[in-house]
């Protein structure tokens, strides 16, 4: 296939084996089992008639392919006949069931189907409720511009609360409640949030016009070893949106507050991703241990020409972690991602001036870490040099760090990351709360699997996509002024991509 000899294809990221993916669906770990649906046309690089794909993997690294989950209706045969748009899954009397948008002529209402065989570990056969839609369209007592997407659970006394993503014309974004007794049968309770609700500070993100993907979760603070720490009491709880304006994706946000009596109450507002668009639609679950996961989408950054080259468009992010920090929602890389660590080279320590010798080991997936001290007006660069054995000649992906009068930043520069025409290149900052000082220093992880990069530092993430020529040949460079480095460290990962992948009917 097209898509598995594109050199860019990620080696230990999610995609399918080719075709368009974008929203993580349905997630959920059953039996020592992780679940990972997602929107996906199989017949092409392109959203169209979308699909539920499926996979599974038992460590959150590896895995296999399963047949699609759900498809289109025929034409004229069924609510879901232009798609089955984003949901969730969910477990009812011990028989895990789906509910998800489904597109008819631009409309969308919330859908369900269920595991024809509850006793299969794999789900591989689901059947749609034959009432469906369940919930036809948005309710009359708001003017509703935009309505699809769900979170669902179920509460302590065995009923079922719904939201669903909305956007309105005159009050921005909403997230709406419906209830139900039987996961089939809803009532409309009103709004959770609302849009013009919110008056926060005015250098707070625009939450834009529609709340797509809804995702309201508690947040307990995270032991070391990234479990939930039981340390009890009232749980805060965010609010995860993606923010959706006209036709375009802006970013992922969360409200960080309380939630009670079918109202949020939000106390601040935060990103969720510094990267923009490119981490969007995410969606979390507990698994096993009681962690709370996160995949998110990743888009490309190619136009429709490299997508069409490539044959195939879309790409999960790594999974993380999500927990409290304070009072804000921390994201940090899952610990299972080290076991891919392979070759390994120490960064030498010392202070920076001008460039160091590129490290010597290269590859397209590299993971990176590095505690930076800064002096005032200090800066430190990593740079991913895409060149080879010609360091700084060519292709080079630029992370910076900046110490300045109010703290520390980081920028990602894909500006000069590839000579491929039609890509978006837009450097991103994210702002780390450290001083990056001698006692207070940025601790800096990276991640680059050929064409995705994930940066995480103090419990932040920033997402980029990089389209380098010849991805396997990357070093490391670090460069900078009045800048140190306390200890860092770069690995090659080993791939997970499985030989011989096939689409699915």
């Amino acid at each position: 296939m097209r898509a598995q000899a594109d050199p860019l294809l990620p080696r230990f990221h999610f995609t399918p084996p080719a075709g368009w993916m974008n929203d993580p669906n349905g997630l959920l770990q059953r039996d020592g089992l992780h679940h990972l649906f997602y929107q996906y046309n199989p017949e092409g690089p392109t959203h169209h008639r979308i699909h539920w794909g499926h996979a599974v993997s038992r460590d959150l690294l590896s895995w296999t392919d399963l047949p699609i989950a759900l498809s289109p209706a025929r034409p004229g045969e069924g609510p879901d006949d232009d798609g089955c748009w984003s949901g969730v899954a969910v477990v009812d009397d011990g028989r895990p069931a789906l509910v998800y948008s489904a597109n008819h002529g631009g409309r969308q209402a919330a859908a369900l189907a269920v595991a024809a065989d509850a006793t299969d570990p794999l789900l591989i056969e689901w059947e749609k409720d034959p009432r469906n839609p369940l919930i036809a369209g948005p309710p009359g007592e708001l003017p509703v511009t935009d309505f699809r997407d769900h979170c669902v659970w179920q509460e302590s006394d065995g009923s079922w609360t719904q939201l669903m993503g909305a956007g309105t014309a005159d009050r921005g974004g909403a997230v709406l409640r419906y209830t139900s007794t039987d996961l089939r049968q809803w009532t409309y309770r009103g709004p959770i949030l609302v849009g013009s609700d919110w008056r926060g500070a005015p250098e707070d993100p625009w939450t834009a016009s529609m709340w797509e993907c809804p995702d309201l979760i508690a947040l307990q603070p995270a032991a070391p070893d990234g479990r939930a720490d039981g340390t009890g009491g009232q749980a805060r709880h965010a609010l995860i949106f993606s923010a959706w304006h006209q036709g375009h994706p802006q970013e992922t946000l969360a409200f960080v507050g309380d939630y009670s009596e079918g109202r949020f109450h939000p106390a601040r507002l935060q990103r969720v991703d510094w990267g923009g668009r490119l981490c969007y639609a995410p969606q979390s679950y507990l698994d096993e241990a009681g962690r709370r996961i996160q995949f998110a989408w990743m888009p490309e950054a190619r136009d429709e020409r490299g997508v069409a080259r490539a044959g195939w468009c879309g790409v999960m992010t790594v999974p993380r972690l999500l927990s409290a920090d304070g009072d804000a929602l921390a994201v940090e890389p899952v610990p299972e991602l080290t076991r891919l660590r392979d070759r390994h080279e120490e960064i030498p320590q010392g202070a920076v001036d001008g460039a160091r010798p590129a490290s010597s080991i290269c590859g397209g997936g590299l993971d990176i870490e590095l505690e930076l001290s800064l002096d005032a007006c200090g800066y430190a660069e990593v740079v991913l040099d895409h060149a080879g054995d010609e360091p700084g000649s060519g292709e080079r992906t630029v992370i910076r760090v900046d110490r300045g009068p109010e703290g520390c930043t980081i920028r990602v520069d894909p500006s000069h990351a590839s000579h491929e025409p039609g890509v978006e290149a837009r450097p991103v900052t994210m702002p780390v709360r450290t001083r990056g000082d001698a006692d207070d220093p940025v601790r800096l992880r990276v991640i680059l699997d050929r064409s995705t990069l994930e940066v995480f530092s103090d419990r932040r993430a920033l997402s980029a996509r990089v389209y380098p020529t010849d991805p396997e040949s990357t070093r490391v460079v670090v460069t900078g002024a009045r800048a140190r480095v306390g200890a860092g460290s770069v690995w090659t990962m080993r791939s997970t991509r499985r030989a011989g992948r096939r689409l699915r009917p």
